[in-house]
């Protein structure tokens, strides 16, 4: 299988690039600095390829439709890359909107021609249970919980309006990396298994679902 992978350079991203090429996958990993994957390039040098590039800024989007243009098929998108903040602030605000909705949500477009040739084309989007309306009682991280929760509703959408296209949203849990820290729970391995589990299970069926690393299903 063809799959890409944004935000591939470590934590999450990088263990799915892990898992995808011991799976036998040809994996297409993204990332803005690409120098953590040479051992990997090294292990793997027919299916690996690593793109370095910064997909939010302008035409990094378009850049990389047209690459991966050039290889036929897509078979799995994970639109892994993300942002955290806690700050409230107009550009914070606006900077989550865009890296954790907008820009998958364009990459999702921008691949779909070459994610219906494939046989069973699957969009996986690493969304949070920070972003269920239903499941928030603590408040705060106004950006990130209301960014991804757009990227929810997009992909909502985007399953309405693909339906030969398999969506999923799912919530990695609160995994020790940069981003969710030293205090997490739960290991990136740990994590990255079930993902990768999630997503070879995905089908027509369950498209939209909304789902954690587990395969349990979350509330919207």
């Amino acid at each position: 299988m063809n799959t890409l992978i944004t935000g591939s350079s470590r934590g999450i991203g990088f263990g799915l690039v892990t898992e995808a090429l011991k799976a036998g996958h040809k994996v297409f990993a993204v990332a803005r600095n690409t120098a953590s994957l040479k051992k990997l390039k090294d292990e793997f040098p027919d299916r690996l390829l690593p793109i370095e590039l910064d997909i939010s800024q302008p035409g990094g989007v378009e850049k990389l439709a047209s690459e991966i243009a050039k290889h036929g098929s897509l078979d799995i998108l994970v639109n892994n890359a993300g942002m955290m903040t806690q700050s409230e602030s107009a550009k914070d605000l606006a900077d989550s909107f865009w890296v954790n909705a907008t820009v998958p949500f364009l990459l999702t477009k921008a691949l779909l021609p070459v994610l219906k040739k494939s046989n069973s084309p699957r969009v996986a989007q690493i969304s949070t249970m920070m972003s269920s309306i239903a499941d928030n009682t603590s408040g705060g991280y106004y950006a990130y919980r209301s960014s991804k929760s757009a990227l929810n509703m997009l992909t909502k959408s985007l399953t309405i309006d693909h339906p030969t296209v398999s969506f999923a949203l799912i919530h990695p849990g609160w995994v020790k990396t940069d981003m969710g820290g030293e205090n997490a729970p739960t290991e990136i391995a740990d994590s990255v298994r079930g993902i990768f589990q999630v997503i070879s299970a995905m089908s027509l069926k369950t498209s939209g679902q909304f789902v954690n690393f587990k395969g349990d299903t979350l509330p919207w």
